[in-house]
């Protein structure tokens, strides 16, 4: 995560002015709220004429982007305080002990002095808005609602780059392909056996941009056996904009000598029908935009006038077009393998295909192209473990929400999933080791998100000498940590929001550096000190009032939590698992009234009641390797926004306790090597019944009473379970809405129950790592929305 030089045609969210004022507008939105709230009547006036006339007048050039984050910064700064000031009037009430209420309030909250500073501070913000109002009127102004369109040229450019390049840089054709052999092979015979069928077969072929598609449907659809097959082979280039007239012109004209243009959708579709009528086709739909499925209905009515066994195989850079066109599940094109994307590299080639990736990127939203930056903080190839992902990216304040009764962890969700389809990211894999689920991002897009960043992200090692005084988001790698200075760059820049150690594994092992650390960068929202050895985090972390985010798991020295974490209002993610000499959690960890997500191990037997269950804000909580706790805290009974409770390897926890029938909102639940746990009574669970997802491993039973709890649960893993033989019996309470089965490393393993035919929404069945061998039941043709069935060892 070098400093990135800026772009003459590529602008990071820095000088971005079309990022930076709608993340401006959401702010001052925020802002506009503070104002109604404390009464101030003439800065509300001023504050909501800014909104009304920049929403109806977006027009503002990228000269303005310096103000625009500037205009930020401040109002992230109002919002801030507020929140604080809001925080601890919320958590006075209800704390009796005057050592915490001293050491949380350093005096009195005077409402009144403090609306006289925070009118002050609106007022500033109120000053900048002034002066990027006044700028806009006297530049030209540059329109900046259309979305990026490309020239004519630079469209054929990009799409010859799409058929002559991989995503690695190589050029790939029929007669020297390497790893796109197996893939062609593949198409084909998803294309040849999928039979006579009365429906028309549509197979789409996803990936992200650059990496071959074109490429392979051309070595697809010029292959002998394809030309054999089909009668009448056509290939439509789609434009983005998805036009049903458009596409049907392309096929007239292709079946034609004579080119037919400017006819109505009447003379289109009569001739359409009579080039298509009774005739085996292959139709491709390259590289398809559309997500309406209307368009797409009305299209495909049109061409369902083949002979059975016609096929249309589509090529998309997005899951969800893939989602809405295809009638069997989609082939997802990687990129080719190292070894082979150097038989032919080309740093120029490479060139063109970073092309390619801004263009999909400038298509996003600004709240995407945002968190897509953020992503530059993970190291290149490394695993990203999703959940942290979305705890990031709400701590920074990236994530914002259309109402009140929204999670924020929802929407940064669908944020995700977003970016998901359009293949920024890939390879994801839920509940990887059972616990976990993780993604990958490609070194393209990763080297797309660095270009993103800008200045505001920096990797320190040892090479870098200068940082510069932009930066608001560091990540240690290949630095001296076993030093006690920071860099000299770095020391003044009291505007950092984020410090991460954790990129290579080595945390920071001198408390002294992280006293530093915490004494100089007081605006620290998120503090990623995991992977180290120190053994003290020192008291000052409790003056860092903003932060949101702190990591100080896989510590094998660390003993304790200073009582001062107490004062730290805002924090929303508390990650202190895997730190085995640690003997328990400040007593006082109820006044954290934010905190969202927790995740522990700790040397204690038991959880006092008040340690937990005054976390009444929790939406996760992961107790990991407690080797000593024998019983859970009867105050779960009050933390009824949990929607993840895992836990996991807690030897000595022999049974739930019976507040666990009071978490109405747990969606999902994951139990894995607790060795004297039995479910032999799962009545203590039966209030579970938005439970989605279910994890269970390493345990000595399995079965139980017969239940009907389960009647929401999509997906279930079963993992490590020596004594299981076939599916328990309880199951069958989720036999309409299961669309996720996972049974792994489980020895005696041996049948699969015929009661399975009835689970019709089942879409994906693993069975791995079992080693006994058994027969699928007869029924299996019952599960009509089986879309992958995987069987391993």
């Amino acid at each position: 995560m070098d400093l990135v030089q800026e772009s003459s045609t590529f602008l990071s969210i820095t000088k971005d002015a079309k990022v930076l004022l709608d993340m401006l507008l959401v702010k001052v939105n925020s802002v506009v709220n503070i104002a109604r709230a404390m009464n101030m009547h003439s800065e509300l006036i001023k504050l909501e004429l800014f909104v009304v006339k920049t929403e109806r007048d977006a027009t503002l050039s990228h000269e303005v982007a310096e103000m625009l984050k500037l205009a930020c910064y401040d109002a992230e700064r109002v919002i801030d305080k507020y929140e604080i000031w809001s925080l601890k009037n919320q958590l006075l009430p209800s704390s009796t002990s005057s050592k915490v209420r001293g050491l949380i309030f350093s005096g009195r909250l005077n409402p009144f002095a403090y609306r006289n500073r925070m009118c002050l501070e609106i007022r500033k913000l109120i000053k900048i808005l002034d002066k990027i109002g006044d700028f806009a009127e006297k530049i030209e102004l540059v329109g900046l609602g259309r979305t990026y369109r490309c020239s004519t040229e630079q469209e054929s450019f990009l799409c010859s780059i799409e058929e002559e390049i991989c995503f690695a840089g190589v050029s790939v054709h029929y007669s020297g392909g390497v790893s796109r052999e197996i893939d062609r092979h593949t198409v084909i015979e998803a294309l040849l056996k999928s039979g006579n069928e009365a429906t028309l077969f549509v197979y789409p072929i996803v990936g992200v941009e650059g990496n071959g598609k074109t490429t392979l449907a051309e070595l697809v659809y010029n292959d002998p056996r394809i030309v054999s097959q089909f009668q009448l082979r056509l290939w439509v280039r789609v434009s983005r904009v998805f036009k049903v007239e458009e596409v049907l012109e392309q096929i007239v004209n292709s079946v034609r000598e004579d080119l037919c243009e400017k006819l109505d959708m009447n003379e289109l579709k009569n001739l359409v029908h009579e080039a298509l009528y009774g005739k085996n086709y292959l139709i491709v739909l390259d590289d398809v935009w559309n997500e309406d499925p209307v368009k797409w209905d009305e299209l495909k009515k049109l061409l369902m006038v083949g002979a059975c066994g016609s096929k249309i195989l589509v090529t998309t850079r997005k899951k969800e077009v893939a989602s809405i066109m295809g009638t069997v599940p989609a082939y997802c094109l990687k990129g080719l393998l190292y070894e082979d994307s150097h038989s032919g590299w080309n740093s120029n080639q490479n060139d063109e295909i970073s092309s390619a990736l801004r263009v999909s990127y400038e298509q996003l939203p600004s709240n995407l192209k945002v968190c897509l930056a953020y992503c530059s903080i993970f190291p290149k190839g490394c695993v990203i473990e999703i959940d942290k992902l979305i705890q990031l990216w709400v701590a920074e304040g990236l994530i914002s929400k259309s109402n009140e009764s929204e999670d924020l962890e929802h929407v940064a969700i669908q944020h995700f999933r977003e970016l998901l389809s359009r293949s920024f990211f890939e390879d994801v894999e839920e509940y990887r080791s059972v616990y976990t689920s993780i993604c990958t991002m490609h070194d393209l897009v990763h080297d797309l998100a660095l270009s993103a960043a800008g200045v505001e992200f920096c990797t320190v090692n040892s090479h870098i000498q200068n940082i510069s005084d932009e930066v608001r988001h560091v990540a240690f790698s290949d630095y001296d940590l076993s030093g006690k200075e920071l860099p000299k760059s770095l020391v003044s820049n009291q505007a950092l929001r984020t410090i991460s150690f954790s990129i290579n594994g080595v945390g920071p092992m001198s408390t002294m550096f992280v006293e530093d650390c915490i004494a100089r960068f007081i605006q620290l929202r998120v503090l990623d000190m995991s992977d180290s050895c120190f053994d003290e985090l020192p008291s000052s972390v409790g003056e860092l009032k903003y932060l949101r985010y702190l990591d100080v798991s896989s510590n094998g020295s660390i003993k304790e939590l200073p009582d001062s974490i107490n004062k730290l209002l805002s924090l929303l993610t508390l990650r202190v698992s895997h730190c085995p000499q640690l003997e328990g959690l400040p007593k006082d960890i109820g006044n954290l009234i934010s905190l969202r997500h927790l995740y522990i191990t700790t040397k204690q037997a038991c959880f006092p009641d008040k340690t937990i269950g005054c976390l009444s804000s929790l939406r996760s909580l992961c107790i990991h390797s407690c080797n000593n706790l024998v019983s859970l805290s009867e105050g779960l009974q009050y933390l009824t926004s949990l929607r993840t409770l895992a836990i996991i390897g807690c030897p000595r926890l022999t049974f739930f306790p019976s507040a666990m029938k009071h978490l109405t909102a747990l969606e999902n639940l994951l139990i894995v090597d607790c060795k004297e746990l039995t479910l032999l009574e799962w009545q203590d669970i039966e209030g579970l019944r938005m439970l989605r997802s279910l994890v269970i491993g390493g345990l000595p039973e399995l079965e139980s009473k017969d239940v009907h709890c389960l009647g929401s649960l999509q997906m279930l893993v079963l993992a490590g379970l020596p004594e299981l033989v076939t599916l328990p019996r309880w199951l069958e309470g989720a036999s309409a809405t299961l669309q996720y089965l996972r049974v792994e490393r489980c020895l005696n393993f041996a049948a699969l129950p015929k009661w399975l035919e009835n689970f019709t929404a089942l879409e994906k069945l693993e069975i791995s790592k079992c080693r006994k061998s058994f027969s699928l039941p007869e029924g299996m043709s019952c599960l009509t929305n089986l879309k992958v069935l995987k069987i391993d060892n």
